[in-house]
């Protein structure tokens, strides 16, 4: 349900550069907050006639005004792209048609949100299919429950075709691609769901950088600030995955647990997963001493530290959670070090498992090549099958 309270924005998010998105002046910051309380009552209308309203105020600060263009754009492709789970679904998707289809052209700038494209791909029988698809506003933001527009969920709405080509030049990513029709959009999410459809895997190939540097966007080096109103959204943000971590756990042959996530936030996590196997011993580790602070009371046993130098014993994890090898949080070249760094903390047989709030860096591909390592599972499903998320697992050998 939706928080029918005025909404209120974290503290502790100062940029707003990637998916995190406020505004800097006062005036319109207000209107933004009441922006995402007409969205969370359902009033889509009145929303978008403040959203334009709020453009036209705009003119004196060009970084309000860029976010408010890139909200408006987001709202309009919401309103397009969105479909509910109980539209009409095809019976079986003529791919051969499909492919006969008038190309179609989506188009982000390095900038934006590049880092919302992504490729599912997945096997039928013997043939391989690849698919383009672009996030739209998070239920979760619609909601006003999370600070970042776009969240780790991807619904049958946000999947555009079957991809064509690809063309990337110094400003723009270019997916070129045959559409598919809702029906057929819902048909493809419906047998993933119900398990008819193998080797699935969701792959995000561009990363968001900055206009200035041209390089990658990412967390500062002293991790994240943060105060009790993000500790909350970071929370809601991963429901759906720790519901479906609880659910994989538990098809493990043992309850009795040594879970480890080196990056342990406020330590939400590791707690539920705590609650939920109450034999397990938890431990967490942050970058941040703030986040430290708020997992002491949370963990079994937490530290300061960066993940590159795990602070437990080599091999004497079950489980490895690793929850930052994700978009805005630190660049592609770091997350293949940081994965290096966590390997030796698995015991044999045990597993490390992969995923977050913004697309995870690194893929299958990457993951196939460490040694006494396999993949086994890509995708995690939502409880009530209406979508899917990354959900890297990896087993020890």
């Amino acid at each position: 349900m939706a928080d029918k309270k005025a909404p209120v924005l974290t503290d502790a998010i100062k940029s707003y550069d990637g998916i995190f998105k406020g505004m800097y002046d006062d005036n319109l910051r207000q209107k933004f907050l009441n922006i995402r309380r007409l969205l969370a009552e359902g009033q889509l209308k009145n929303a978008q006639t403040l959203l334009e309203e709020s453009l036209s105020q705009s003119g004196e600060h060009p970084s309000d005004r860029s976010t408010l263009k890139l909200l408006k754009c987001e709202l309009d492709r919401y309103v397009t792209f969105h479909i509910t789970n109980n539209g009409e679904i095809v019976k079986d998707v003529n791919w051969t048609e499909v492919n006969t289809r008038k190309l179609e052209r989506l188009t982000e700038k390095h900038w934006a949100l590049p880092q919302s494209v992504f490729f599912l791909t997945f096997n039928i029988g013997p043939s391989k299919y690849r698919l383009i698809g672009r996030k739209i506003l998070s239920d979760l933001w619609i909601q006003n429950r999370i600070p970042e527009i776009h969240c780790s969920f991807v619904s049958a709405g946000m999947i555009l075709g079957v991809f064509s080509d690809q063309r990337i030049t110094e400003t723009f990513v270019n997916v070129f691609y045959h559409p598919l029709t809702n029906g057929e959009k819902l048909s493809v999410m419906k047998d993933i769901t119900n398990h008819k459809i193998e080797n699935v895997e969701l792959v995000f190939p561009f990363s968001l950088l900055r206009e200035s540097t041209r390089k990658e966007l990412c967390s500062p080096s002293e991790g994240w600030v943060v105060d009790d109103a993000f500790d909350v959204m970071l929370g809601c943000g991963e429901e759906r995955i720790r519901t479906y971590t609880i659910k994989f756990l538990k098809t493990l042959s043992t309850q009795k647990l040594v879970l480890f996530d080196p990056a342990c936030s406020t330590g939400v996590f590791l707690s539920t997963l705590k609650k939920a196997f109450p034999e397990s011993f938890t431990i967490g580790q942050d970058l941040s001493k703030q986040m430290v602070g708020f997992s002491k009371t949370r963990v079994d046993e937490v530290h300061c530290g960066n993940a590159m130098e795990p602070k437990i014993t080599p091999a004497s994890a079950d489980v490895v959670f690793i929850r930052f090898l994700n978009s805005e949080v630190v660049t592609s070249a770091e997350a293949e070090q940081l994965i290096g760094a966590l390997l030796p903390t698995v015991k044999k047989g045990g597993y490390m498992v992969i995923f977050g709030h913004t697309p995870v860096l690194l893929s299958s591909a990457n993951f196939s090549l460490i040694g006494n390592f396999v993949v086994k599972h890509c995708i995690g499903i939502a409880d009530d099958k209406s979508g899917i998320f990354q959900y890297y697992s990896l087993q020890r050998q």
